[in-house]
């Protein structure tokens, strides 16, 4: 009678429970082989999803072993069938589907990366599923928002492209980020604009791990070194065992956190994050299941979608194991997280809850820079940049006079009113021109309008590997070559020969609130502000103009309308 009395008991304690869910994410990460193990994680993780308000995110290495096959490769069906068995149950069941792109699926680090992720996206998009999507897109690194309700955000990224050491100039994608630095301008965007929402920042390499990518080892790693290859090669080679940890931090590899790339990353990345204790980070790439509560900074690594592999339970992690699972994120009610881990110890294949950790909302206060000063004036004397007429003879010699007194030199200016130009503008957020610091607006007429700096921020001309070194200062000094005031007498010239042309008005910026998260980064600075493209329908970037032009002999450019 008793256990009569309990069933009914426990089944009304799990639909209360799932009422006060408001949205549920299911993590699951290294998922990109066909296996046993992989069936048993799909299976179970699409018996989880609640209807109309579940989320799936695969967590980087989608297909193994080496990305996704290119048109014509013996593997392409097969890596097809890879990325369906993924995705088709989820998607069956109703939840939107996200991939992160992971090591894997860039050619396990290989020369043909950047080709293999843009065709693992292309075959997503050839779907036609608006839930069915690769993120960020077409190999770019841009943080790729996903709003999922007024208290979650996801926030998604491509931590490889942060890793890959192998070209990776991506023309032809237009991507809005080109550099690390415009990748955490977009991150600090993102933050402000979500700061009173949780944030989920999902990628693939976790910014604190306890595996192997980590740096730890246990026993079994110096007595069957080949286990971490494969779960079941169980072959004593005790020498090899001792030397395998030694060499791999002796030659550090771009996919273990102690790389100087991988340190990078993650410094500059949770520079920004860390203000916020309502940011959790979410990972694949370790083979297990672990959850680490640094000081209140969480890290989820969920990465055994098919895959095994030792983790420990490090100085900060909550929870370790080493077994297939996966994991979900529900947000509740009260804005608390819950987190639930599920495994099976490959005995069964029943997956069980393993780990719970609930975490309550704490509101956060990220403050802004503003200034309280008006500006009545209507024009401002003001230098353009006076450091650059700074410069000692010698290094007028070396690297030319070029315009230092033109950029130094006072100029009467008209100052840019936001909340007053073309009856009041409202920033959108950080425009794509790569080699300018620029805003997109918006007026209450629905017209787009680009704030740009007249200083040219041309780092995207350096190779990735320079971009840390003295020709980065080098670079930024022979911007002086450049006439400060030349985007005005351009529009000239272009009316003179009758091409089309934007009309820029060039001026001071005024401190303004309407600026809000961007004011400290625009105010007070010489800009140039125009209409976004006035009167041109569309318009190509040089990369996919050159693509349309190798697709069909017929496409052509009218080079007499061009010179």
């Amino acid at each position: 009678m008793k256990k009569l009395f309990l069933l009914p008991l426990l089944f009304a304690t799990l639909i209360t429970h799932a009422q006060n869910i408001t949205y549920r994410l299911i993590l699951i990460g290294d998922a990109g082989e066909l296996d046993k193990q992989q069936t048993g994680v799909l299976t179970s993780a699409a018996a989880h999803v609640l209807k109309g308000k579940t989320t799936a995110l695969f967590l980087g290495d989608n297909i193994y072993p080496t990305g996704m096959g290119l048109p014509g490769d013996k593997n392409e069906e097969d890596t097809k069938k890879i990325l369906q068995m993924q995705y088709k149950p989820l998607r069956a069941a109703g939840a939107p589907v996200y991939f992160i792109p992971g090591n894997h699926d860039w050619d396990r680090m290989g020369p043909k990366g950047l080709a293999k992720v843009k065709r693992e996206g292309e075959y997503i998009a050839e779907q036609k599923d608006s839930l069915l999507k690769v993120v960020p897109e077409k190999g770019c690194p841009d943080p790729t928002e996903i709003n999922i309700n007024d208290d979650l955000t996801v926030i998604a990224f491509d931590s490889e492209w942060w890793l890959y050491i192998y070209d990776k100039d991506n023309p032809d994608a237009d991507c809005n980020c080109k550099t690390n630095e415009e990748i955490i301008d977009r991150f600090k965007e993102l933050l402000y604009k979500n700061r009173n929402k949780i944030i989920i920042l999902a990628d693939h390499h976790p910014f604190e791990t306890y595996g192997h990518h980590g740096g730890s080892y246990i026993w079994q790693d110096y007595v069957f070194p080949l286990t971490s290859v494969k779960g079941s090669l169980y072959i004593p080679l005790p020498g090899l065992g001792l030397l395998y940890p030694i060499l791999r931090r002796a030659f550090d590899n771009p996919e273990d956190n102690g790389h100087p790339l991988y340190k990078t990353m993650i410094q500059e990345i949770n520079n920004v994050f860390n203000v916020d204790s309502n940011v959790v980070r979410v990972s694949g790439h370790e083979h297990g299941l672990q959850f680490i509560n640094d000081g209140g900074v969480m890290q989820v690594v969920s990465g055994s979608g098919a895959k095994q592999a030792v983790v420990k339970k490090g100085k900060h992690a909550l929870f370790a194991l080493k077994e297939n699972g996966y994991v979900t994120v529900d947000l509740m009610k009260d804005k608390s997280m819950k987190f639930t881990y599920y495994a099976n110890n490959a005995k069964d294949s029943v997956f069980k809850q393993v780990y719970t950790y609930t975490r309550p909302f704490i509101p956060t206060h990220i403050p802004v820079e503003k200034s309280d000063a008006k500006i009545k004036e209507d024009s401002i004397a003001v230098s353009a940049n006076p450091s650059f007429d700074k410069q000692s003879k010698l290094h007028r010699l070396i690297y030319g006079e070029n315009y230092r007194k033109e950029w130094a030199a006072k100029a009467t200016l008209p100052i840019i009113k936001i909340d007053e130009y073309q009856g009041g503008l409202k920033p959108v957020g950080y425009g794509g021109t790569h080699q300018t610091k620029s805003l997109m607006l918006k007026n209450a007429a629905g017209k787009s309008y680009i704030l740009s700096s007249i200083e040219k921020y041309p780092l995207i001309k350096l190779p990735q590997a320079l971009r840390q070194t003295f020709a980065k200062t080098w670079l930024e000094d022979a911007m002086s070559a450049q006439y400060p005031y030349g985007a005005v007498v351009a529009a000239q010239l272009a009316q003179a020969v009758k091409v089309s042309h934007t009309n820029p008005t060039i001026g001071w910026v005024a401190p303004d609130p309407h600026l809000g998260f961007y004011e400290s980064e625009f105010a007070g600075k010489i800009c140039l502000i125009e209409e976004r493209e006035p009167g041109i329908d569309s318009s190509l970037n040089t990369g996919n103009m050159i693509k349309l032009l190798n697709a069909n002999y017929n496409n052509r450019v009218d080079s007499i309308e061009f010179f």
